[in-house]
């Protein structure tokens, strides 16, 4: 299998989700065979090695400059199954929010097409790699399928949600990974801001459930939170920078132990 690109500049302008700040990003075509961001001069390769935050969000840093919450674009990249591209950070140093879901930029992927490398896709599997800690979970399973199933246990209204998804399959990820967006619950707002984090969160860009429900509209999908942490999980993995060979379950995790699990997976495979 080889690696593709995207056939087409991409513009995305909005606001960072967490700095509040505008932002504007432009994703070129590009034959080095990995996600880079670039920022006048200074490039950061989407690689764990450059994570220096995974609060409500992932962050990278090659110490001249830093962007933050990665990982939605990251996860409709690898999602729609992009392997090389140069995201220009023109404005802000954040990806764009949008509506905190990955649906514009895997639809604007998909209509841009893709271009296919040289360079063969590598795979990374590790027989038995897992991290664990309080309760949390990330397991790799040796597997035909490369799958992913994900489950939570939140406070009510979400309780527990279980859902599987391929890893590879840019169809599927558009339709039912996708549009699920980024949620809060309402008593943690107050937490997040004192963080100084979710300075551009908002209404049309985060989901805030409540003991009753959703505060503002209708879901997209019933379970949407664990598919958004899918998408999530997705993006995470895309920083490990070769595609896992394998079936992954994922337990109560965040970004932090997608991170410890990438780490795990350096010590098995020499990734």
């Amino acid at each position: 299998m080889k690696k593709k690109t995207i056939k087409n500049e991409i513009v995305f302008e909005g606001v960072g989700l967490h700095t509040g700040e505008r932002s504007k990003i432009r994703i070129i075509p590009y034959d080095g065979g990995q996600i880079v961001f670039k920022k006048r001069k200074s490039e950061i390769p989407a690689h764990f090695s450059m994570v220096v935050e995974t609060r409500r969000g992932v962050v990278l840093s090659n110490g001249s400059f830093t962007v933050y919450t990665v990982e939605h674009l990251l996860s409709a990249l690898w999602g729609m199954e992009i392997d090389s591209v140069m995201i220009l950070m023109d404005e802000g140093e954040e990806v764009p929010a949008l509506d905190g879901s990955s649906l514009e930029f895997a639809q604007a992927i998909y209509s841009t097409g893709y271009v296919t490398l040289n360079d063969e896709i590598e795979f990374a599997g590790c027989r038995g790699v897992s991290y664990k800690d309080n309760g949390k979970e990330v397991q790799l399973v040796s597997s035909l399928e490369f799958k992913v199933t994900y489950f939570v246990d939140f406070p009510p209204p979400i309780g527990t949600q279980v859902f599987l998804a391929p890893l590879y399959d840019a169809g599927f990820y558009l339709e039912n990974i996708a549009p699920a967006r980024t949620f809060i619950f309402d008593f943690e707002v107050a937490k997040v801001k004192a963080m100084g984090l979710a300075k551009g969160g908002n209404l049309e860009n985060t989901v805030v459930f409540t003991k009753d429900g959703v505060y503002n509209g209708n879901l997209r999908f019933k379970d949407e939170p664990v598919r958004h942490k899918i998408l999530d999980f997705i993006g995470d993995m895309a920083l490990l920078g070769r595609r896992i060979k394998g079936s992954v379950f994922v337990k109560k995790a965040g970004h932090t132990e997608h991170m410890e699990f990438i780490k795990k997976m350096e010590e098995c495979d020499g990734v």
